[in-house]
């Protein structure tokens, strides 16, 4: 197989150095880098490139996807850490107690929200971190047990963490200004949606983390707003007259042109 060339390495770079790119912003990238091939006309090109930077990343256990921002529709592309856990994902710049922090964050906005996908700032604020600690034998423990660094986790130190989580793009605001997953949460936790019974889209079969609900008691269909809308499209709405008023207008256009026929200045239909 040929190694990667200059413009595999340059898609590549700008995923690894920028973060996430939003489709615009990396279809631009490769349409300036493959002389002016955008990937709409270019799909062929634009996969094969794809996969065959996929293929060299395999071996490090990495991929290059993409995936939508499930709160506004936008579609982005990063490269993503395919270990399923998320203290690999994180890397080693978030302390135990942060990690702890963002995998309750995680788990409220997913399983405590609702179909919404999003928390307030105070709800987000006071969320525990005691019970996402597992000790050596693999159970969360009491108190009593739990390393110094957990139960003495300040609140200051949580404004502190979500700040960096938004900044970091693992978290993000809405356009209610209340808090839910970032995009790098949408690329890097697919499996971790699907590990954890995250009810899914009945179109894209992706974790419904913002989605509409079925109305009808006991149904639980999710579907996301943008699947919706495309499954749905609006359709243009021919506007229709009520009979009476069609027959009416009939009636007079009728008598208007027999009033001139007959040469009536004015001839026209009697109501009752």
């Amino acid at each position: 197989m040929a190694p990667l060339s200059w413009r595999h390495h340059t898609l590549l770079q700008a995923l690894l150095s920028r973060g996430p790119l939003s489709e615009r912003d990396f279809h631009a990238l490769f349409t300036a880098i493959s002389g002016g091939k955008n990937p709409a006309t270019h799909q062929q090109l634009f996969s094969d490139t794809l996969m065959k930077i996929n293929n060299e990343l395999g071996y490090l256990q990495f991929d290059l996807r993409a995936c939508i921002n499930q709160y506004d529709g936008t579609v982005y592309y990063g490269v993503v850490n395919n270990i399923s856990d998320e203290e690999s994902k994180l890397g080693s710049k978030y302390s135990v107690p942060q990690i702890a922090f963002y995998k309750g964050l995680l788990e409220a906005i997913v399983h405590e929200a609702g179909n919404d996908g999003s928390i307030t700032s105070i709800e987000a604020l006071h969320v525990r971190i005691d019970n996402q600690v597992v000790i050596a034998d693999g159970t969360q423990d009491t108190q009593s047990r739990l390393p110094s660094s957990i139960t003495n986790f300040l609140f200051s130190q949580k404004e502190k963490t979500l700040t960096e989580l938004i900044q970091d793009r693992w978290l993000a605001y809405t356009s209610e200004g209340k808090i839910g997953l970032g995009i790098r949460s949408f690329l890097d936790l697919r499996s971790w949606f699907r590990s954890n019974d995250i009810p899914s889209c009945e179109v894209c079969n992706e974790a419904g983390i913002k989605a509409s609900t079925c109305s009808k008691e006991g149904c639980n269909v999710r579907i996301h707003i943008y699947c919706l809308k495309k499954k749905f499209p609006q359709r243009k709405v021919i506007p229709v007259i009520p009979v009476p008023l069609l027959l009416m207008l009939t009636l007079a256009s009728l008598f208007a042109n027999l009033s001139a026929h007959l040469g009536f200045e004015s001839l026209s239909p009697v109501c009752y």
